[in-house]
């Protein structure tokens, strides 16, 4: 991008002067500068950006608002950039770089390269003048777009290229002072006679500032003359003024051409003259300075090698060929540093590259790998050397072979850094002590555990940390080690630490010798004993504990080896299946007494089971103890690898009174069946004999009717009547027997016992918890009687409760909040029990017969629950009852008499 907008800055410049001569004159000046300057750019960026120069051009006569018709600026524009194309392309084909643009071999090619351009330049720009009907210029257009070529190309190239040499500030003087004065040659001959034949005095300033100055003294001075003679053309003065005004131009363009072709090869030639010379004498110089050099550095006892610029080696010495393995006898000088050292590292060319900018490096300890696979180290240090004009002409190299150094050192250092792991990084304290007891040396550890900083123990004796009761032991020890009549001294220790507190450790000493084998110092490795310690302490009370808390749960711990086939137990395991526990194994063949054969062959399949499938064992057994009794436990356990010797583990759970209680309940639970039965029969019979007494009355009324009847008449029927008082006997006789049995179901006998009410509450709430139905459902039991006795059958008053509490937990399966609460109060010596709960309420329908058979409010209810309630209720004196809460909800109540209102009563 930048190439591409300095070409297009430049060539817009040229433009500008041409419309700025144009503007001023009336008319195009003779010198292209515009296709000068373009040809220069394209050499120097690239021919791609032709396009560019064509922009300029239209953009030039946008600002200056050209009187040309468009057409004409287009073809001008084409012009200018194809002809400046085909010259840069025809140099470029030639092979000729920017620098070498003036070179004698060359200077040929680029006059034909100019025409070649110039006739392309000059052909379109005369096309386009021809298209728009104006006279075409061909001459003219030719001889301006040339010189423009051969006089400022080269200019803009010269000052574009960097310098062979720098110029000191006294010849930037003489080289404007020069200028100036071909400018004033140039100006007197030129611009202030009229037809006087001074054209030759350029001459000499333009030779004097090419033999001084060279390309850039050619190439400035000649285009300063030349801007001069083309301008003395414009206002008619100097040697061609007498000429005929339409060849005035065309010859002073003439006489620009000869004098820069004449000029421009005087000043390569001098230029090329004097770098054969200069490079002549700093090729003796430096074959002198280098012949010098080799005698100096062949000589020198140390590895020393000198490259040049290029870095190819100037001088070697004989210690740099030994210590590098380099062929003896062959010389390398002149040869490049990688073409000797073709395995070289890659960051060298850089590191040479710095040092060839002035810097200088070194390194210290770099692997050298040589090719038969060894390795050497090297010390080597690179430094910049300069030639007589201080410029840097190469490298020097100095080098040390310090592969034992290294060897030395890395041994050392291993060492030390071995000893530093142990004595510092230690898990446990390490110690160095004098053969009296006095600390030379501690780690942290050290620190750490006895709770003193490092200056504090060094130098004072290890009596220091240990206790006083200890102490003469521990010295016996210290001189024993002393004097070699123990090898190895290992105890248990306390150290007293700085609060007076006690840590225990165990010591392990032995001592060191010198070379000589005489006693040198005691090594001591204490370690930190107090958590194992206390990890003992923990484990045999975490023992204790679980012990306890196995007989307190009845809860053992076994496994099983599924190798041997043989368990072990702990004491309340073995206790369990009524073993004496031991610390060894248990035979399955120790309890098959307690478990019977068909128990044993169970237990046999769940193990196999277990191990096969790597799976739970969890079974149920009874066990027949020697006296007789029997107990139920339950083995749950789980499978375990235990690193390729296969176990089970598990535990032995007591659930002998879980089954016990369950029997109990099942019983209770049959006895309430029962009871229900009978109730439920006994209310039936009740409803029979109380519904079926109206019709056996209304027929014993209507046989005393027919009998009246019958009577008054005159001459009453004997049979008849005979037949009417057998059916009134049959009839007396059915109430009779309906009345025993209405008699027998109101006043059935009811079991006098002493009634805990509280218990008979818990239990049944218990009993309803258990249900399915109450598995979301919320039973508070809030249970205070006091003192006061009841009697009564439990069994009936808890078939009461249950199923009062079921149907409350019944009718709040459609409600959000699910809450039933039993209470149980004494109130003016009876005890009154509310069942509440959180559903819908009663309706006013279903509270006038609430209590009647046969009504219901379930889909699948026999009407016959409340009824019995209430008989077994009224059955102890009491009574039962049904309302609304005011929060919602129903409320069941039954009252029941205490002892004293009983007697009372």
């Amino acid at each position: 991008m930048l190439p591409a907008l300095q070409l297009f800055v430049g060539a817009l410049a040229g433009c500008i002067a041409w419309a700025l001569w144009h503007r001023s004159t009336g008319h195009s000046p003779p010198i292209g500068l515009a296709i000068g300057v373009s040809v220069g750019g394209l050499l120097l960026t690239s021919t791609r950006f032709w396009p560019l120069l064509a922009v300029a051009v239209l953009l030039t006569y946008w600002l200056f608002q050209s009187p040309f018709p468009l057409i004409e600026q287009l073809f001008r524009a084409l012009g200018l950039a194809l002809g400046a194309l085909v010259t840069a392309m025809l140099i470029k084909r030639r092979g000729i770089n920017p620098n070498e643009l003036l070179d004698p071999r060359s200077i040929l090619w680029i006059f034909l390269a100019a025409v070649a351009g110039s006739l392309v330049a000059a052909t379109i720009v005369a096309l386009g003048a021809t298209v728009v009907g104006q006279p075409a210029t061909f001459i003219d257009r030719f001889a301006q777009q040339g010189l423009g070529m051969i006089l400022v190309a080269p200019l803009v190239l010269v000052w574009a290229t960097p310098p062979r040499e720098r110029w000191s500030p006294l010849r930037w003087v003489g080289f404007v002072a020069v200028m100036l004065f071909c400018g004033a040659i140039a100006a007197h001959a030129f611009l202030t006679t009229t037809g006087s034949p001074m054209s030759w005095a350029i001459f000499p300033p333009l030779v004097l500032a090419a033999l001084g100055w060279h390309l850039r003294g050619a190439t400035t001075s000649v285009v300063i003359s030349a801007l001069i003679v083309l301008w003395s053309t414009e206002i008619e003065t100097g040697p061609f003024s007498t000429a005929a005004s339409d060849h005035r131009q065309l010859l002073a363009q003439i006489f620009v051409a000869v004098t820069c072709a004449t000029i421009f090869l005087l000043a390569a030639y001098a230029d090329e003259r004097h770098a054969e010379d200069k490079l002549s004498l700093a090729a003796r110089r430096l074959e002198i300075a280098r012949l010098n050099l080799t005698n100096m550095v062949r000589d020198a006892t140390s590895a020393v090698a000198i490259l040049d610029r290029n870095l190819h080696f100037v001088a070697t010495s004989k210690r740099f060929i030994t210590d590098f393995r380099l062929p003896e006898g062959v010389s390398i000088e002149g040869r490049s540093h990688f073409e000797v050292f073709p395995t070289c590292a890659p960051e060298r060319r850089q590191q040479y590259a710095r040092v060839l900018a002035g810097e200088t490096l070194s390194g210290n300890g770099d692997a050298l790998h040589h090719p038969d696979g060894t390795v050497d180290y090297v010390r080597w240090s690179f430094h910049p050397w300069r030639d007589e004009d201080s410029q840097i002409a190469g490298v020097v190299i100095t080098s040390e072979f310090i592969t034992a150094e290294m060897e030395a050192r890395r041994r050392l250092e291993e060492a030390e850094r071995r000893y530093r792991a142990v004595f510092e990084q230690a898990g446990v304290g390490v110690a160095r002590l004098s053969l009296e007891g006095v600390f030379l040396e501690v780690n942290d550890r050290i620190c750490e555990m006895t709770g003193y900083p490092r200056n504090e123990l060094l130098g004072q004796n290890c009596r220091k940390v240990g206790t006083a009761e200890q102490w003469p032991s521990t010295e016996e020890g210290i001189q024993a080690l002393a004097r070699g009549e123990i090898p190895l001294y290992s105890d248990d220790r306390m150290l007293r630490l700085p609060d007076g507190q006690l840590r225990p450790v165990h010591c392990t000493a032995n001592m060191v010798r010198a070379g000589d084998g005489a006693p040198d110092y005691i090594a001591v490795v204490i370690l930190d004993v107090s958590r194992r310690i206390a990890a003992q302490r923990a484990l045999e009370e975490s023992e204790k504990l679980l012990r306890l808390a196995q007989e307190a749960a009845g809860v053992g711990v076994w496994e099983i080896n599924l190798i041997r086939g043989g368990s072990r137990h702990s004491p309340e395991s073995a206790r369990l299946f009524g073993l004496e526990w031991h610390e060894g194994e248990y035979r399955l063949a120790d309890v098959a007494d307690r478990l019977g054969i068909d128990q044993v062959i169970e237990l046999r399949k769940a193990i196999v089971h277990a191990r096969r499938t790597q799976g739970p064992l969890d079974m149920t057994l009874r066990l027949t103890m020697a006296d007789g009794e029997i107990r139920w436990v339950t083995l749950q356990g789980r499978y375990d690898p235990h690193n390729g010797q296969p176990r089970l583990l598990g535990l032995i759970i007591d659930i002998t009174h879980d089954i016990e209680a369950e029997a109990q309940l099942r019983e209770a639970h049959e006895k309430l069946l029962r009871l229900a039965r009978l109730n439920a029969m006994g209310a039936m019979a009740s409803t029979l004999a109380h519904e079926l007494n109206q019709p056996l009355a209304a027929i014993t009324n209507y046989l005393e009717a027919c009998r009246y009847l019958t009577r008054s008449r005159g001459d009453p029927d004997h049979d008849i009547l005979d037949a009417l008082d057998r059916a009134r006997v049959q009839a007396l006789r059915a109430g009779d027997i309906i009345r025993k049995i209405r008699s027998f179901t109101v006043t059935g006998e009811v079991n006098q016992a002493h009634l805990d009410l509280d218990r008979v509450i818990r239990t049944a709430c218990t009993a309803v918890r258990q249900l399915k139905v109450s598995r979301e459902v919320t039973i508070e039991c809030d249970c205070d009687t006091g003192e006061a006795e009841l009697i009564g059958d439990a069994l009936q008053i808890e078939q009461v409760l249950t199923n009062l509490i079921r149907n409350a937990v019944e009718a709040t399966s459609h409600s959000p909040l699910r809450e039933v609460s039993v209470t149980a109060r004494t109130e003016e010596h009876e005890v009154i029990v509310r069942i509440a709960d959180s559903g819908p309420g009663l309706s006013d329908a279903i509270l006038d017969n609430l209590f009647e058979p046969f009504r219901t409010t379930k889909e699948s209810g026999t009407g016959l629950g409340l009824p019995i309630c209430r008989t077994i209720v009224e059955a102890h004196g009491g009574r039962l009852w049904a309302e609304n809460r005011p929060e919602g909800g129903a409320m069941f109540s039954f009252a029941l008499p205490s002892v004293e209102a009983s007697v009372t009563a």
